[in-house]
């Protein structure tokens, strides 16, 4: 051991920075070694009126295991609290069970309740709380392990400052040894040390044959000067965005408040702000018309291939978070820009559009209702119904953003998914003659020419669409697959990857509207 160790000069750095680490604070910490080397962190919270009598000496409120229960007097009068305006933060549980016992923490039900935490649980040793922000994200509050709890101090702060009361870090680090060199030159003190918001008493002795270095006292963390909660209202904040140019040429920026001259004003956006709601199609759904999920919802026009325009007031009702995603997005006006004819009958007119207008949207569409008018002929799904877990494919599909060969793939897997592999074969095949090793595509065809029909250029698609299928899932374009080779030269596949992708969505779209010519389900 060290003198400087011995002397706790490490545990006097902790109390110096208030037991604060990076916007956490140790509610509790046992950091027991050996008899030799001991220290305890626990905390409470007191009422304000009683900080100054608190801190006239270095003793805790409350001796730990006994931090102020629900107590039954001898008169049988019921109090909550131990003290009279001391209250506890965490509760020591011990459990004296038969075979073995078991102890924990917990903590205050107030302080969880309050900000509505929600618990992930190991089990009870090992557990972590989360506030689920505006946007449904989860963010840490509370750390819970077995020697261990940590409080994200912005919560904590909030917490008291409503509550009206300080948080009382109470600590206890003891080190011991039998002999101590001389050269450390370490003489026997008892002194207290106080500061505006700690107190504690360091003593050097001697106890039963060794030397005791101990230090004892509490800390007080004060509420905020100004009272503010998470949930206020008044204190929304609107970003800036481009809606002009000024007589110099320099961009317009006005914010996304909700003002009547701003309501019929434009802004818009590189096509890429969508790429994160289609990459969680678990938790958004997009549309030709506007973003959803549990948390908001924003009103976009997303019928136009190149940029997607939005009126400036819709994204004041974004949160400020999700405002920011799409302020890195935000592009310039030019010429001809505006929204789709579909978004102006749709939301200034009123009137509902027929269908949308960009290929990934309207095959969309029509994939839906084709279904629904071959089920009302037919009796059965043309397409078999998605999986609950597969249902993401439908949701995320879209035109890639970005002409890159990762999202090309994505896309091209998921509509061959939706088309080619829910093609429904057990219906398909009834009464036909079929070879073995036949599938979907041929199944098909086969029933098709049962009813007399042949549409090469439907099945010329269809397979080279596979066999693209094919190489993506082997993550190759492979040359010597002869098959691959001869649908990378169908599509004139090089790195012209939007462009592919919007050819392989409207040839989609036409083997719907063939099909649905050839067996008149307009009728239907």
């Amino acid at each position: 051991m060290k003198k400087e160790y011995f002397l706790l000069n490490d545990k006097i750095s902790e109390i110096e920075s208030r037991f604060i680490q990076k916007g956490w604070i140790k509610a509790y910490d046992s950091s027991t070694k050996s008899i030799d080397d001991s220290g305890l962190i626990y905390c409470c919270l007191i009422k304000q009126e009683l900080k100054q009598e608190y801190s006239d000496d270095h003793s805790w409120p409350f001796n730990f295991g006994y931090e102020g229960k629900p107590t039954v007097y001898g008169d049988y009068t019921y109090k909550s609290n131990n003290k009279e305006g001391v209250e506890p933060f965490i509760f020591y549980r011990s459990f004296p069970l038969l075979e073995t016992g078991e102890t924990y923490f917990d903590i205050s039900e107030e302080f969880v309740l309050y900000f509505n935490l929600y618990e992930k649980a190991e089990n009870k040793q090992n557990r972590k709380y989360f506030y689920i922000d505006e946007v449904g994200n989860l963010d840490e509050v509370i750390i819970i392990e077995p020697k261990s709890i940590k409080i994200k101090l912005k919560y904590l702060k909030e917490y008291i400052t409503i509550r009206e009361m300080y948080f009382v870090v109470c600590f206890d680090f003891m080190r011991l040894m039998k002999e101590v060199p001389k050269e450390w030159d370490v003489k026997h003190f008892d002194e207290t040390i106080k500061k505006e918001n700690w107190i504690y008493s360091h003593l050097i002795r001697n106890v039963d044959l060794r030397l005791q270095s101990w230090i004892m006292g509490k800390l007080f963390i004060e509420p905020n000067q100004e009272k503010f909660t998470h949930f206020d209202f008044g204190n929304e904040q609107y970003e800036s965005f481009i809606t002009g140019f000024d007589d110099n040429g320099n961009e317009i920026y006005e914010d996304c408040s909700k003002t009547n001259e701003k309501y019929f004003k434009l802004t818009y956006f590189k096509k890429e702000v969508l790429n994160k709601y289609y990459n969680e199609p678990n938790k958004y759904e997009v549309d030709g018309f506007g973003i959803y999920c549990k948390y908001f919802s924003l009103k976009i026009d997303n019928n136009i291939e190149e940029y997607v325009p939005v009126f400036l007031v819709e994204l004041g009702s974004l949160p400020y978070k999700e405002q920011l995603h799409w302020k890195q997005y935000n592009i310039s006006p030019q010429d001809r820009m505006s929204i789709s004819s579909t978004y102006y009958k749709t939301m200034i007119e009123g009137k509902w559009a027929e269908y949308p207008e960009t290929p990934d949207l309207y095959f969309k569409f029509k994939y839906k209702e084709f279904n629904k008018s071959w089920n009302r002929k037919f009796g059965w799904d043309f397409y078999k119904p998605l999986s609950e877990k597969d249902a993401y494919l439908f949701t995320a599909l879209h035109l890639p953003t970005t002409n890159n060969v990762k999202s090309f793939c994505e896309q091209v897997l998921s509509i061959v998914k939706l088309t080619i592999d829910r093609l429904n074969e057990k219906e398909l095949q009834k009464g036909l003659v079929l070879n073995d090793g036949d599938k979907g595509i041929t199944k098909l065809e086969k029933f098709l020419e049962h009813n007399a029909m042949k549409i090469p250029d439907m099945f010329e698609f269809l397979r080279n669409l596979q066999s693209l299928r094919s190489g993506l899932m082997a993550h190759t374009f492979s040359n010597s697959d002869k098959d691959c080779k001869k649908a990378l030269k169908y599509f004139n596949l090089d790195d012209n990857y939007i462009e592919v992708a919007k050819e392989i969505f409207i040839k989609s779209v036409y083997t719907l509207n063939t099909l649905e010519k050839r067996f008149d389900l307009k009728q239907e």
